[in-house]
C-alpha cells in the first residue's frame, strides 16, 4: 500500500517536471503538491543561517502572505511543527483554540484568506530541516490518506534538499532550490543593518523583524527598502528610541 503511495505521489512529480519541461526542483513539488490537493497555497520552507523557518517555494499570494506573517511574528503552525519536530494540522485558524495558541497570527492568516493549513516537518533523523505547509481557504482537515499523501511529498522534499546539499556544484540543468533568491534579499538587508546598529546578524534580524511588525508591512518589503537604501535602521540610544529618529527608524 506504501509502496503504491509512494510511486504515484512520485508519477504526480514526475507528470509536473514533465510538462514544464524542467527537471525535478523544490518547485516542482511545491506545485505539484498544490495541485494534488487543490490548496489555496503550498509552502516548502528550510531552516537557515539566520532563522529557523525560510521559505524557498510558494505557491498562491494567500501562502505568500502566511509565510512573511510567521516569518515576521516569529509565530505559527509551521514554527510549531519545526520546534516541536511533529505534524501539526490545524483545521480552524478561526477556532478559539488557534486565537489562544497564535493571538496574533491566527486572526491575520484567517484575514489574508487562509482557514485551514497542515504542516508536515522534514525530519532527517531527529533534525528538522524545514516545513511541508499545505493551506486552504476553507476549513479542513485531511484524511488519513491525504495526510500519507502529504508526508511522501514532504519526503520527496527532503530528498531533493539533501541531494542539493550534497551536490552544491549542481548547475542550472541539475536540481534547482526554487526561490531561494527572495530570501537572500532578506540576508543581504540583515547584513546591511548589522553594520548600520553595529550589532551581530542575529540581532540585526530580530530588528528586521520588529520593524515590520510595528510598521505592518511583510520582511521582504521592509528588506527591499534596507536593500534599495530609502530605509536605514539607527542604533538605539539607552532610553530605547532609535538616534535620530524619535518616532521609527530614519527614511531616505
Amino acid at each position: 500500500m506504501e509502496q503504491q503511495r509512494a510511486e504515484r505521489v512520485w508519477g504526480l512529480i514526475y507528470a509536473h517536471a514533465r510538462a514544464d519541461g524542467l527537471p525535478i526542483s523544490i518547485d516542482t513539488i511545491c506545485h505539484a503538491c498544490a495541485d494534488a490537493f487543490g490548496a489555496t497555497g503550498v509552502t516548502i520552507a528550510l531552516t537557515g543561517d539566520l532563522a529557523v523557518y525560510e521559505p524557498v517555494s510558494v505557491t498562491g499570494p494567500a501562502a505568500h502572505r502566511l509565510a512573511d506573517l510567521q516569518i515576521t511574528l516569529g509565530e505559527g503552525p509551521a514554527l510549531a511543527a519545526l520546534t516541536d519536530r511533529r505534524t501539526v494540522l490545524v483545521p480552524d485558524l478561526g477556532s478559539p483554540e488557534a486565537a489562544v495558541r497564535w493571538p496574533v497570527l491566527a486572526p491575520a492568516a484567517v484575514e489574508a484568506g487562509i482557514r485551514s493549513v497542515h504542516v508536515f516537518p522534514l525530519l532527517l533523523g531527529a533534525i528538522a530541516c524545514g516545513v511541508l505547509e499545505i493551506s486552504h481557504a476553507d476549513t479542513r482537515l485531511l484524511t488519513p490518506d491525504e495526510i500519507g499523501d502529504a508526508m511522501i511529498f514532504a519526503d520527496a522534499a527532503l530528498l531533493i534538499q539533501t541531494h542539493q546539499l550534497v551536490n552544491p556544484d549542481a548547475g542550472p540543468t541539475d536540481l534547482q532550490l526554487g526561490q531561494v533568491e527572495r530570501w537572500a534579499e532578506v540576508h543581504q538587508a540583515t547584513g546591511m543593518v548589522a553594520a548600520q546598529i553595529d550589532a551581530d546578524l542575529t540581532t540585526a534580524f530580530v530588528r528586521l523583524r520588529a520593524h515590520a511588525y510595528v510598521a505592518g508591512r511583510s520582511l521582504r518589503e521592509v528588506a527591499q527598502d534596507v536593500v534599495a537604501r530609502t530605509l536605514r535602521m539607527e542604533p538605539w540610544t539607552p532610553n530605547g528610541a532609535p538616534n535620530g529618529a524619535p518616532n521609527g527608524e530614519s527614511e531616505d
